[in-house]
Order: structure tokens, then sequence, then C-alpha cells
């Protein structure tokens, strides 16, 4: 497992995509925003994960699921345990200003957490910022 982090418009995408010489329209590559827990789980290049974080506590919250987060980590677990070579790229979301919302605090949490959680089975980690990587862990 692969992950690579940095703030909104840092060039995350561009520069996974040029590392591993894929397109933008490739089947290798899922959007968090928009594709099933299937394709997360199957796919070897997860966008926007911190996306799909959002949508999976939204759905646990209409459903009234006051455990959402513990939702997470079991699908976390699935997820190690179905695609450990999976390439995710996410945003960090934990700096700045601390949401009002209870509901936004709840999902700036629980992407670090699960980020964390990621980073700590990854081999390899790095952080973007305006279009160039700096590696946190790995060679």
């Amino acid at each position: 497992m692969e992950l690579y982090i940095g703030g909104i418009s840092q060039g995350k995408l561009a520069y996974v995509l040029q590392k591993y010489e894929i397109s933008k329209d490739s089947p290798l590559l899922c959007d968090g925003a928009i594709c099933s827990q299937e394709d997360i789980l199957a796919k070897p290049f997860i966008n926007q994960f911190h996306e799909f974080i959002r949508r999976l506590l939204k759905e646990q919250q209409e459903a009234k699921d006051v455990v959402a987060t513990s939702y997470i980590e079991e699908f976390l677990f699935e997820f190690f345990e179905k695609n450990p070579k999976a390439v995710v790229i996410s945003n960090e979301v934990g700096y700045g200003i601390v949401p009002m919302d209870c509901k936004d605090r709840i999902y700036r949490e629980t992407v670090g957490r699960s980020l964390c959680k990621i980073a700590e089975r990854s081999k390899r980690v790095e952080r973007i910022i305006c279009g160039l990587g700096t590696v946190i862990k790995g060679d």
C-alpha cells in the first residue's frame, strides 16, 4: 500500500498519474467521491479517499447509525485485507480552524484517523506540495 497526501489542489493526482504512467481515464483508477465500495476494495489507484470517507459517514448518519466511525474502522480492515497494494490519494483535512459543526468535526477526525491507519500499513507515504513529493515513509 502507498499513501499520497496533501492539501487541496496541490497536484496529488497529477503526481501519481505521472509516477505510474497512467491516465485520468484509466480503468485502474477510481474516484472516492463517486465510486462503489467494491471499486475501493479492488482498484489499484484510489483518488479522493477523503470523499469516500465523507460518503460512508453520511450514509451511516442517514441510517441513524450512531457508531458510523466503527463501521468505517470495519471497512478499513476489509480494505487492508482485499486491496493491500492500493495506491491511495487523499486530501489532508486536519489543518486549519476546527469546524463548528459536529458532523464536520467527526468527518475531519475520521479522515485523519483513517489516514493514520493507512500510513501505518503503507510501505511508502508521500506528501505533495505544489506538485512536488516529499517522502515521509519509504525509500
